[in-house]
């Protein structure tokens, strides 16, 4: 493989990897304004993706966040927790 063409392939992998990575520590809210704004591309760029994407965005969104389980039932201890007990 030549020089110029694993550059470019590096390249393209890095830049695919910072644009997953910055999406995935957007905040839900960011990535709806994302997807509204790459909306207004022509159809044939976003059709096939665009809404499945919405679709599990607006999906997680609804369901707030897994960090307030714990807090729906008082007194509920983990079980990796257990008071007294060896470590795994």
């Amino acid at each position: 493989m030549s020089l110029p063409l694993q550059q470019l392939l590096v390249g393209v992998v890095v830049g695919a990897c910072a644009v997953f990575s910055a999406w995935r520590l957007l905040s839900l809210r960011l990535r709806l304004r994302v997807l509204e704004t790459l909306a207004a591309l022509p159809p044939a760029l976003t059709a096939p993706w665009l809404a499945p994407l919405r679709a599990r965005t607006l999906a997680r969104l609804g369901g707030g966040c897994a960090g307030c389980a714990g807090s729906a039932t008082p007194g509920a201890v983990s079980r990796n927790r257990t008071p007294g007990a060896l470590r795994r």
